[in-house]
């Protein structure tokens, strides 16, 4: 079954805002040591450049499909749009830090606008099963070639000579690309049907954000500041908080109020192992680019262009494996998921030897990196499906919704813990390793524990084969 010229044209615009999503997720990761350079930041602040954009985006995805249901699908993906274009400008004229947080909050406000609503209305155009998941396939190939273009383009923009401060490239990219789209959108794309549905309330929503950022911001701004008291005091008050907060939503539910989460989906051991283990996993994951990003860049002197082309070959490995994996999986169950951490856990080893050199060869590195893809890019893929596969398909979306918001909250512990242990250790040797500094070598072991962590829930999973 073949696709007309006008589906593969409303695939590829609702395919847009993922394409943007993913993109500025990965592109900042290469380009943060220039970014870092040019506007005189300290490390924490480099931190919260990606933190917020991702809590923005985690913030609202459990409600959005919701508010989709009720102010229409087309139109809040236009709203998301239009201002994650507007963001990107404003990221790319900054001037000064707070210009540039604001920014990417609103960025990242936006993504969570617009990812859901692209992938509904994709599901709403195609009634018929066959095209719907080709659709859906190619979705998903945009989202990971995205991934790949974004570590690209995050080492060659910054190296750009023929304008003052490059780096600025890395978001000016958007305003074009968001203009053409939503332009497009509006005018190609048909209006969905809105429900009758009452939205739910945006303060639990709110309340949530509050709560995330009184987690993150001692998680962040203690190893800078030496843990003065207060940062301490924050910490325990927000984890009481967020607790109570979880409770009160319990208690609605139990009494037929709508809560933010749907808590039956907890009585599902499968999904509490799922959830854990993606939990662990996702620490590591963007952990991993920020931190070599910054390592090869600002200790082994590598161009932002020389680092994002080794990227590439990670991607390509992840790409090749994802591929691949989508078969096996439904064969060999965890098992694939097994062998995949055991190759990312040989692949960050292998890291602390080869780094531990005063002088890198590119293709050790190419390589190196290709090998860590492919282990990446059979674990990832695979850890929704296993957390997901026993649950009833009417919690199927509920579901995937709060997957993908503990996805990306764990971006952010990884990001406040492995890469704060990274930016805030003291440069000294890492015991044996001569030329490897102990913050790199304490931040992968952190890493290589987690990912022990997820082998074993992954192990405790139920052994029949996924469906």
């Amino acid at each position: 079954m073949r696709f007309q010229i006008k589906d593969l044209l409303h695939i590829s615009l609702l395919s847009t805002g993922i394409f943007l999503f993913v993109i500025d997720l990965f592109i900042i990761n290469v380009s943060l040591p220039t970014i870092q350079h040019s506007l005189q930041l300290g490390n924490s602040d480099t931190q919260w450049i990606i933190i917020l954009y991702i809590i923005g985006y985690a913030s609202l995805l459990i409600n959005a499909g919701n508010a989709g249901n009720h102010f229409g699908k087309k139109k809040l993906y236009l709203i998301g749009m239009a201002g994650f274009t507007l963001a990107s400008l404003v990221c790319g004229l900054s001037t000064n830090l707070y210009m540039l947080l604001a920014g990417r909050l609103i960025q990242g406000i936006s993504s969570g606008l617009m990812v859901p609503q692209g992938i509904a209305l994709i599901t709403l155009l195609f009634e018929n099963k066959e095209k719907k998941a080709m659709a859906l396939g190619i979705y998903g190939s945009i989202a990971g070639i995205a991934s790949v273009i974004g570590q690209l383009l995050g080492g060659i923009l910054p190296d750009q000579t023929w304008i003052n401060e490059s780096w600025r490239l890395i978001f000016l990219i958007n305003v074009p690309i968001g203009s053409l789209a939503c332009l497009a959108v509006y005018r190609y794309t048909p209006k969905d049907q809105v429900s009758g549905e009452s939205p739910r309330s945006f303060m639990p929503m709110v309340t949530l954000f509050i709560l995330l950022m009184g987690n993150i911001f001692p998680l962040i701004m203690g190893p800078e500041l030496q843990w003065p008291l207060w940062s301490l005091l924050l910490l325990v008050t927000a984890i009481v908080l967020f607790i109570l907060f979880i409770r009160k939503q319990r208690a609605l539910e139990k009494i037929g109020y709508p809560s933010l989460l749907n808590f039956s989906l907890f009585n599902n051991r499968v999904f509490n192992l799922g959830l854990l283990a993606a939990l662990a996993y996702y620490m590591v994951q963007d952990a991993y680019f920020i931190i070599n990003s910054n390592y090869l860049q600002n200790q082994k002197h590598y161009s932002a262009t020389m680092t994002g082309i080794a990227f590439v070959y990670q991607g390509i490995g992840y790409v090749l494996a994802s591929v691949v994996v989508g078969k096996l999986i439904q064969q060999h169950g965890k098992t694939v998921v097994l062998l995949g951490l055991g190759i990312m856990i040989l692949g960050l080893l292998s890291h602390l030897f080869v780094f531990n050199t005063m002088v890198l060869d590119r293709h050790q590195i190419h390589a190196l990196f290709f090998f860590y893809g492919i282990g990446c890019g059979s674990v990832l893929p695979a850890l929704m499906t296993l957390a997901l596969k026993d649950l009833p398909e009417k919690l199927i979306a509920v579901g995937s919704a709060i997957y993908l918001t503990v996805q990306q909250l764990s971006i952010c512990l990884g990001i406040a813990f492995i890469v704060g242990v990274f930016l805030h250790q003291k440069e000294t040797t890492f015991f044996f390793w001569q030329d490897i500094s102990s913050a790199y070598g304490y931040a992968t072991t952190l890493s290589v524990i987690l990912l022990l962590c997820v082998a074993s829930l992954i192990t405790c999973l139920p052994l029949e084969k996924t469906k």
